[in-house]
């Protein structure tokens, strides 16, 4: 049997060439884990472009959906508009019609009418069709000796119902001819008619 000390030189040899195939494989593994690592790192900032694109194309797709509901809105409201449109022109047409009819009835009216039967159509309008009797009633007491009575004097003189009188002066009081205080029913005459 051989000796260790034999085969120095051999084992010597042999150890240098293990020691440098070592060296050089563990050169070509740190060279793999740099190239694994850089490869690794190229693939997380691919995927964080990737998760980019994928929410700018979410993004874009939500936009894309919004900009079709409001063009779809803008279509409706289209529609919508010309619908009414149709309806403005209709009615327009019944009025220039209606424009035209009275037009022609004025030219038709253009003898005077007597006075008489003017003031005949408007008391029958008055009295009977607008129920304006106890306006004229309670604007002829005012006219009066006195410019000023409560609401309850008005409606024992004109002998109106209470509620009737108290239309009167209110409608008496928007049209400017007399100042009516609710509370204290006071009537007071702001604007004389005739002398």
């Amino acid at each position: 049997m051989a000796t260790p000390r034999d085969y120095p030189k051999e084992v010597d040899a042999a150890v240098k060439k293990l020691t440098a195939v070592v060296r050089d494989m563990t050169t070509q593994m740190e060279e793999q884990a740099r190239l694994a690592a850089t490869a690794q790192s190229r693939i997380d900032e691919l995927m964080r472009e990737i998760q980019l694109k994928d929410s700018k194309a979410e993004r874009l797709e939500r936009t894309m959906k919004e900009v079709q509901e409001k063009a779809q809105g803008a279509t409706d409201l289209a529609t919508k508009n010309r619908a009414l449109q149709g309806e403005l022109d209709a009615i327009k047409g019944q009025l220039e019609k209606m424009s035209q009819t009275y037009r022609e009835l004025m030219a038709q009216q253009k003898e005077a009418i007597p006075v008489q039967e003017l003031l005949a159509i408007y008391i029958h309008l008055l009295e009977d069709v607008f129920g304006a009797q106890p306006h004229a009633k309670a604007l002829f007491l005012l006219h009066g000796a006195k410019t000023q009575m409560t609401r309850t004097e008005i409606t024992k003189t004109a002998g109106h119902e209470p509620t009737a009188i108290r239309k009167a002066l209110g409608d008496l009081s928007r049209a400017g001819l007399v100042d009516y205080d609710v509370e204290k029913e006071t009537v007071r005459l702001k604007k004389r008619l005739y002398a």
